[in-house]
């Protein structure tokens, strides 16, 4: 299982810094209480006791307001919106703040004493020191209160002082454009290090999804392994009993109910097999030819039992001879289409199975009469929604159709309407490709034997097209010569070891320049390679290619 890790949003970071500024809220206002209580010490010491006074019961209030503000707005689960309305109350709490400290400063601050002054501004510089350093969270929060305190305090000392207390009054506003900067790297080390903490957060939960997912995975492998032993006894004790049965068979009716029973069977078989791919990695469908008149008889012969046992008459109707497709998927999807026809659809009297063919695609169809499904239904199954229970099992069945038919590059579609029944169709491509010439004449240059399929020779002339063979370049050359006739198609197939140089196929292109070439991948010549290709394995693969460039070559020669 992988999980991509999504860089957290500037609401996620928003919202982190809330959290923050509530957890903090009472360790800060312990620190603050203390400064609380020293500018009273110092306003009465000066014997402003009044003035001390009021700055002890207003400081303390704001406090107070602050510690009851983060506990009771912010909570877990908030909105974007919440989050951002706390943050704004905040940054006036803090903003009101600095405001009663620039004023308890001012009331310190005295032209005749130097001391008091600079004990007023060192408070003040304290307060604000915080935000300069690592872990301040919030910028907006900090500069509200650093320049609603420092700026009027410094702004006082230099319009209102002299001499040494006009200097320090720029220094306080020197101070503040230095919080102000410094801030700033401050701030962003805090939100990189939320990002990354939320990132963690995100790291931590997918190792728990996948923890937990990695255990039912394994509880399912076990159910797994457990279904298929036990469905795998009783069938090996079926094909015991049709064994058995089979010997003792005494009618022809008997012989083709044994034949039925196998057929099921074998479809059983296949299914119980396929529960142990079913944790395998998606792989490419098992592409071979399919004898389509084989394939409808054999469902023919297992399913028109069925309708008979139901009343109905089931009709075949097949206009195809061949087609190349995966035979077990495409087998589970016509047999899911029949096998809801005998359920739902049978007691409309007919049932009909058609197979027939444009010039791109092949198309399946199952028609019933029967009870046939509402619009919403309908709309159910082709957004692979679960059906109402009455229907649950035809719901069920048709997702699985949905996946098969996309396994086979192909689509499913379903038409019903209540009172005049059901058409379920797959439609799967269908290359159809003309072989240009009836006799094509071929020349394979290199090996003469195929690993997985034999000799070129026996190959090609099994195809009544004609052949040649030549070693080399230059014997390829020489056979055109001799035999007096260009190739419709030159194939590359060096043996081991051996490589076409491009001089060698220059050469060669001199005695069939119209020829198409059709060059294996391993083949390292880079000259006169219209096609290449890694030649397939199996038989019908390859004459498939071969004549994919003989098509090539007769349209490149017709213009």
């Amino acid at each position: 299982m992988s999980q991509a890790f999504v860089p957290p949003t500037s609401v996620e970071i928003r919202a982190e810094e809330a959290r923050l500024l509530r957890e903090r809220a009472h360790g800060s206002a312990r620190s603050v209480f203390i400064l609380i209580a020293l500018i009273a010490i110092s306003l009465a010491s000066v014997h402003l006791y009044r003035e001390a006074l009021i700055w002890t019961c207003l400081a303390s209030v704001m406090v107070a307001i602050t510690i009851l503000y983060a506990r009771f707005w912010l909570h877990s689960d908030d909105t974007p919106k919440q989050v951002d309305q706390y943050l704004i109350g905040h940054i006036v709490i803090s903003a009101c703040t600095g405001l009663l400290w620039a004023k308890g400063a001012i009331e310190l601050a005295s032209p005749t004493s130097e001391l008091q002054t600079f004990l007023a501004g060192l408070f003040l510089t304290s307060i604000t020191a915080g935000g300069v350093m690592a872990g301040t969270v919030y910028r907006p929060g900090y500069l509200a209160i650093a320049v609603c305190s420092l700026l009027p305090f410094g702004l006082y000392l230099l319009f209102t002082m002299d001499g040494v207390l006009r200097i320090y009054g720029g220094f306080i506003l020197f101070y503040l454009s230095f919080c102000f900067t410094t801030n700033k790297t401050a701030s962003q080390k805090t939100r990189d290090a939320l990002a990354a903490k939320l990132v963690s957060r995100q790291a931590e939960k997918a190792l728990e999804e996948f923890a937990e997912a990695a255990k039912h995975q394994r509880a399912a492998k076990r159910s797994l392994e457990a279904i298929r032993h036990d469905m795998a006894q009783p069938l090996l004790a079926l094909r015991n009993f049709l064994a058995e049965m089979d010997r003792q068979a005494s009618s022809p009716e008997q012989a083709v109910l044994v034949r039925q029973i196998r057929l099921a069977l074998i479809s059983q078989e296949a299914l119980v097999e396929e529960l142990s791919n079913v944790e395998q990695p998606a792989q490419e469908p098992a592409q071979a030819e399919i004898d389509v008149a084989d394939l409808v008889a054999q469902l023919d012969d297992e399913y028109r039992p069925q309708f008979a046992a139901e009343g109905c008459d089931f009709t075949v109707d097949v206009d195809l001879d061949v087609i190349e497709s995966d035979r077990p998927k495409l087998e589970r999807i016509l047999r899911n289409f029949l096998s809801n026809a005998v359920k739902y659809g049978a007691s409309g009297g007919a049932v009909r199975l058609t197979v027939y063919a444009t010039d791109t695609e092949s198309l399946w169809q199952v028609t019933d009469q029967g009870p046939g499904m509402t619009q919403d239904q309908i709309q159910a199954v082709r957004q692979g929604e679960d059906l109402p229970a009455t229907h649950s099992g035809r719901g069920l069945g048709l997702g699985i159709v949905r996946q098969l038919a996309h396994e086979l590059d192909g689509t499913f579609e379903i038409k019903s309407s209540e009172t005049k029944g059901t058409q379920v169709t797959l439609r799967l491509p269908r290359v159809q490709i003309e072989t240009p010439q009836e006799q094509a004449f071929v020349l394979v240059v290199g090996q003469e034997t195929l690993p997985t399929m034999g000799a070129w020779a026996d190959l090609v002339s099994s195809w009544v097209w004609k052949f040649a063979h030549a070693d080399t370049c230059e014997d390829a050359a020489e056979a055109i010569t001799v035999l007096g006739q260009v190739p419709d198609l030159i194939v590359l197939d060096p043996a081991a070891g051996q490589t076409f140089s491009p001089e060698e196929i220059g050469d060669l292109r001199q005695f069939a320049p119209t020829t198409r070439l059709l060059r294996a991948a391993n083949t390292d010549a880079q000259s006169w390679t219209q096609d290449t290709i890694e030649l397939p394995r199996r038989e019908i693969e390859l004459r498939r290619a071969l004549e994919r460039s003989l098509q090539n070559n007769a349209n490149s020669r017709a213009l």
